[in-house]
C-alpha cells in the first residue's frame, strides 16, 4: 500500500505524527507532503517533502501513490494531480472557520479529529491525534511548581479557535502573586523547543474556553503533567475561565493531589493513546477505502 499524506499547514504536528507512526508501526510505504512547515508568528514543525520543493519529488510521490490522506483543506495542485486516485480527508478545523466544503466533496472518505467538539460539529468518525508516549517520556523536574500554558493564537473569546489568550495571561499573572510558582508562556517557539518546555512543566494548560481538547492534552499527558482543560474526563483537571484560578491554586497547595493527576496523566497517555494501538485505526480506514 501506497500512502500520500497530505497537509498544507503543520496542523501543530499531528500530520508528522501520523506519518512517523505509520513509519515505525505498520509496513505501509507512506509519504508525508507539506505545504509549507511553518506559522507565521514563527512556529516551525519537522517536515519529510515540501510541495514546492524545487526538485519535484513530492509531485511525484502524489502521482505515485494509490491513496491520499487530505488534512484540513484541498489545494488546487492537488485537483490536477488526482487521476484515479482514492482520497480520505480528515478535517482539524473546526467546520465554523469554514474549510471543509471543498475537500468534503472532493474525498471518498471523509473523518475528522477524534476531539469533542470536531466529532460533534462535523457529525464524522474521528480518528485518533496520534502520539507516541515511548518517544514523549516524563522527565525529573525541578522542586519549584512551573506552570505552561502555549496558545496558539489571540483570537477572542467566542471565536471557536479562542483559548482565551488574554483572559489566561492575567490569570497566571494573579497566580504568580499569590504562589511561588514559574509561569512558561510557549508562544511563537520551533515544535521541538515548545515540547521541551512543557515536558519541564508540572502543570498545562489547554483549552479552558470552548468545552474540547487539542494535542496540548496529549503532549501533557505523555510528559505527566497535571492538564487543565474544560472537559469533565480522567485524567484531566477540570476548570473554565472563571475557575481556572482557583484550582490552580488548590493544586499547588496540594502536592499530593498535584502529583496523582501526573501520574494519572501518563497512565492514560500508556493506556489509551499509544501509538502502536491507535495507528491500526488509520490502517483500517485505509484499507477500506482501497477495499483490501
Amino acid at each position: 500500500m501506497k500512502v500520500a499524506i497530505f497537509a498544507s499547514t503543520p496542523l501543530a504536528a499531528a500530520p508528522w505524527e501520523l506519518y512517523k507512526a505509520l513509519k515505525k508501526y505498520t509496513f505501509i510505504d507512506v509519504n508525508l507532503i507539506n505545504g509549507r512547515a511553518a506559522y507565521w508568528d514563527g512556529r516551525t514543525f519537522p517536515y519529510h517533502l515540501l510541495l514546492n520543493d524545487g526538485n519535484g519529488v513530492a509531485v511525484k510521490v502524489l502521482k505515485t501513490s494509490e491513496l491520499w490522506h487530505i488534512h484540513n483543506y484541498l489545494v488546487p495542485a492537488l485537483k490536477n494531480l488526482r487521476d484515479k486516485k482514492k482520497v480520505i480527508a480528515q478535517f482539524h478545523s473546526l467546520p465554523r472557520i469554514g474549510n471543509w466544503k471543498a475537500l468534503m466533496n472532493f474525498a471518498d472518505r471523509c473523518y475528522t479529529i477524534k476531539q469533542p467538539l470536531q466529532e460533534r460539529e462535523y457529525k464524522l468518525k474521528g480518528l485518533p491525534n496520534i502520539i507516541d508516549p515511548d518517544e514523549y517520556r516524563p522527565m525529573r523536574r525541578k522542586p519549584s511548581i512551573k506552570i505552561a500554558f502555549a496558545p496558539s493564537n489571540k483570537t477572542p473569546i467566542g471565536n471557536p479557535a479562542s483559548k482565551g489568550y488574554y483572559e489566561v495571561k492575567v490569570i497566571l499573572k494573579n497566580v504568580a502573586k499569590k504562589r511561588a510558582v514559574e509561569i512558561v508562556w510557549i508562544e511563537g517557539r520551533p515544535y521541538t523547543t515548545n515540547l521541551r518546555l512543557k515536558q519541564q512543566s508540572h502543570i498545562l494548560i489547554d483549552d479552558v474556553v470552548t468545552g474540547n481538547w487539542h494535542r496540548t492534552s496529549l503532549e501533557g499527558a505523555c510528559f505527566g503533567c497535571a492538564i487543565f482543560n474544560k472537559v469533565m474526563k480522567v485524567p484531566f483537571v477540570y476548570a473554565s475561565l472563571a475557575t481556572l484560578e482557583e484550582r490552580l491554586l488548590w493544586l499547588i497547595d496540594n502536592p499530593p493531589i498535584l502529583k496523582d493527576f501526573q501520574e494519572r496523566s501518563r497512565l492514560y497517555a500508556l493506556q489509551h493513546c499509544h501509538a502502536m494501538d491507535q495507528i491500526k485505526k488509520y490502517v483500517r480506514e485505509y484499507k477500506r477505502t482501497l477495499n483490501v
